[in-house]
């Protein structure tokens, strides 16, 4: 069964029922389906037909919604691209994509309309919140549709969205969903999490990440909850709207969860109704997981998943929430780990993590030969190094390409950030391999310190000198204000490592 049939039954089974309240507008399921089908028209009145890529690069908002639904309805193609993407970012989603109309809105018209006429497959632009000649407007153009539902055939392997990598590691490249890796998935959270139409869920997260569409958005409108949806994350807001509106689910990225725990008086606020604080996109620290499970009475939910697959691990609703772990598989999921040769190793040692899965994609767009080594034997190559315990409980310890080898030795980075982010003196740390003549590489601590804290660069090595084997202490400790990132808080490291060439 298609996405677009899924949301069908919620919309029949919950007509009336508020779905999402944007700012001053609520709209019910009845209408997003409505709406949903004139979308799906009017883009098969501008020759928007099945297979073709719509590319979004738009904040959240109720038309971001009414577009992705209605491309679900008629067969394209969504791509989602960052808001705060320039131009050569944008430039490279939309040649790589070969999408086809661009719906944007005025403040970053000028970035399209400045590389729009080097595109050769972009025909299209269709603004949200006006219009300008040379473009459409969706709002007149919905209008303007039918609200009959499109019968376009959806087969479950028909693609239906592509998410683009975040580019830690080059230019990023796009992970096409089909139809069934995302069905499988959204079923799967309902299921893991307890996720049902009585929830009351805070979406703060971006609709332009797999985190904010696939997880949040698509399972929302799968399972029929109530979805307060704001344009932006702000903290004390936030926290206002769980306590104001019994708020029972929220997700969020470690980041945002920093900046909760930094609201002024925020033992004032009640945040009983919340059943589930979910956080991922990024790793979670033991300090964060301790100290947010004292703020707020609970035990963050972490899971892991990628753009190529939606969500692989979950730690569980009812049992055992294993900080530094991401859990067991969901359900579906399958995981392996092995050695470089990808011959399976035992529980508990460290190495290459491999999934399978109806969630899994089968490869990215237009890269065939790429595709043929990131699979081996049917197992998707994620690219991950952990290990999973006897429990099987699933534990990140980074990316291959973050392995640090010094003097032949391997050295995963989260174990020493782990433990200097246990000092009480530092918000955040991470850890990177630079060069270094006579071992290969060296351990590079960055820290970023509490308000107010003051350590010196001897006091974490000392400290880490107690904690762990004498190879693993770093050799070099930086202290900055804040780490770079991406916008869903992933650090970026290879900004790091550019940082140590440039001293």
């Amino acid at each position: 069964m298609g996405i677009s049939s899924l949301f069908k039954q919620t919309a029949l089974r919950l007509p009336d029922k508020v779905a999402i309240e944007f700012e001053d507008q609520r709209v019910t399921f009845r209408e997003i389906d409505l709406q949903a089908n004139k979308a799906a028209n009017a883009f098969h009145g501008i020759d928007i037909i099945k297979g073709d890529r719509v590319a979004q690069y738009i904040p959240n908002s109720l038309e971001l919604v009414y577009s992705l639904v209605g491309n679900f309805k008629n067969g394209s193609i969504v791509v989602p691209m960052n808001i705060g993407f320039k131009e050569q970012e944008i430039h490279h989603i939309l040649s790589d994509s070969g999408a086809k109309v661009v719906i944007t809105d005025m403040e970053r018209l000028p970035i399209v309309r400045n590389i729009a006429g080097k595109l050769k497959d972009l025909k299209h632009i269709i603004l949200v919140d006006g219009k300008e000649q040379g473009t459409y407007s969706f709002n007149e153009l919905v209008k303007n549709a039918s609200d009959k539902e499109s019968n376009v055939l959806i087969k479950d392997e028909d693609h239906s969205i592509i998410f683009y990598t975040s580019g830690t590691t080059g230019k990023p490249k796009g992970a096409a969903l089909n139809q069934i890796n995302i069905t499988s998935n959204v079923k799967a959270l309902a299921q893991a999490w307890k996720w049902t139409e009585d929830d009351v869920f805070l979406l703060t997260l971006p609709l332009y990440h797999i985190h904010g569409i696939g997880v949040a958005l698509c399972g929302s409108l799968y399972i029929g909850n109530f979805t307060i949806l704001r344009k932006k994350f702000v903290a004390e807001e936030a926290l206002e709207t769980i306590q104001k509106r019994k708020v029972t689910l929220f997700m969020g990225v470690p980041t945002m969860y920093f900046k909760l725990l930094e609201v002024e008086g925020l033992e004032k606020y009640d945040l009983s109704s919340i059943r589930l604080f979910v956080s991922g996109s990024a790793p979670l620290s033991k300090d964060l997981f301790y100290k947010l499970k004292k703020a707020f009475g609970h035990e963050i939910l972490e899971r892991a998943g990628m753009s190529e697959s939606m969500m692989n691990f979950s730690n569980p609703y009812d049992g055992e929430r294993i900080p530094g772990s991401v859990g067991p598989c969901l359900p579906g999921v399958k995981v392996r780990i092995t050695d470089k040769n990808f011959n399976d190793i035992p529980a508990g040692t460290e190495g290459e993590i491999l999934i399978k899965g109806p969630n899994v994609f089968n490869g990215y767009w237009s890269k065939l030969k790429y595709n043929k080594e990131v699979f081996k034997d049917g197992w998707f190559v994620t690219g991950d190094v952990g290990k999973v315990d006897e429990k099987g409980y699933v534990y990140i310890i980074g990316r291959s390409k973050d392995v640090i080898i010094s003097g032949g030795i391997n050295i995963y980075p989260r174990e020493i950030e782990d433990i200097v982010e246990s000092m009480p003196q530092v918000k955040e740390c991470a850890v990177v391999g630079v060069p270094d003549k006579e071992f290969g590489e060296s351990v590079k601590a960055y820290v970023v310190l509490s308000p107010g804290e003051t350590l010196a660069e001897d006091d974490v090595v000392d400290y880490c000198k107690e904690k762990l084997a004498s190879f693993k202490k770093p050799k070099f400790v930086e202290f900055l204000d804040a780490l770079p990132k991406n916008t869903m808080g992933k650090i970026l490291k290879e900004e790091l490592r550019k940082m140590h060439k440039g001293k």
